[in-house]
Order: structure tokens, then C-alpha cells, then sequence
């Protein structure tokens, strides 16, 4: 077998296991949401998007503030949650959080 061959059989047999780690992901950030008292349909939405397009480690310090907010037993609200987000000055999390909060509050 060629080279080529074997790395686009390699790359092809860790596909479902690239999905699943995008749908345990997608869980993890729906549930997170969830608890910290984004409405359900909203962080299904959200979760569904935060999973495509934000990395481990931006979903991570998202969660992490949900973590706090519950833990105050205080409510998440997605504008506590942009402000949030806009005080990391990373662009890419600002647009991927506003985005899918806008998104998600018309469907």
C-alpha cells in the first residue's frame, strides 16, 4: 500500500471518532449552559454552533464562568455572557458567542 494510501486510511478511520468527541463536546456545553440557566432551546442552539467553531480551550473558560455563575447561585444570562466574553479580547469567541446568540434567540 502506498503512503498516501495508508495516511487517507488512517485519517478516515479516525473520522467517527472525531464526531463523537464534537457530539460529547456539544453535550458537555448544552448541559453547561442548561444549569447555569440559559433556556434549554437557546443552549441546544448555542452548544450545537460552540462546537463546531470555538476550540477546547474557548469552550473551557466558557464553562468555567457558567461554573462560577451557578456556583453564586446566580443566573447565566446570554448578555452576562457576552460581556463576559467581550473582556477577553479575543475576537473569534466574540463573534462565535454574539452570533450564535442571535442566531439561536430567532429559531
Amino acid at each position: 500500500m502506498r503512503p498516501q494510501t495508508r495516511a487517507l486510511v488512517a485519517c478516515c478511520a479516525l473520522l467517527p471518532l472525531a464526531s463523537a468527541c464534537a457530539t460529547v463536546a456539544e453535550q458537555r456545553v448544552e448541559a453547561g449552559l442548561a444549569e447555569a440557566g440559559v433556556p434549554l432551546g437557546i443552549a441546544t442552539c448555542m452548544a450545537d454552533i460552540w462546537a463546531e467553531e470555538l476550540s477546547i480551550s474557548q469552550i473551557r473558560r466558557i464553562s468555567r464562568f457558567a461554573d462560577a455563575v451557578r456556583d453564586r447561585d446566580s443566573r447565566l444570562t446570554v448578555g452576562r455572557l457576552i460581556t463576559h466574553v467581550r473582556e477577553w479580547n479575543d475576537p473569534e469567541a466574540m463573534a462565535v458567542v454574539t452570533g450564535s446568540a442571535a442566531r439561536c434567540a430567532f429559531e
